[in-house]
């Protein structure tokens, strides 16, 4: 479980989540944002992937309202 993992993390922990690029599509109220990353845990390589994030355009503002990731250690040039 996620939040579990990460609320069990020793806070002397550094986890650092490096964005390389990012692709936002919009059609009108609903958008998707594709930002491959790679995962660094105290400044060692542990994995890329891709993170995918689904909006909704709501009253307030825009809303995440999904979020996917992929995760692998090879092919992460």
């Amino acid at each position: 479980d996620f939040v579990n993992r990460i609320a069990t993390t020793p806070a002397e922990t550094v986890l650092d989540e490096q964005i390389l690029d990012y692709q936002i599509k919009v059609d009108g109220t609903m958008a998707s944002a594709w930002t491959p990353y790679k995962f660094f845990v105290n400044g060692n390589f542990s994995h890329c992937g891709v993170n995918s994030f689904q909006l909704v355009k709501m009253a307030e503002g825009w809303k995440i309202v999904y979020i996917i990731d992929t995760r692998r250690k090879e092919n992460c040039n």
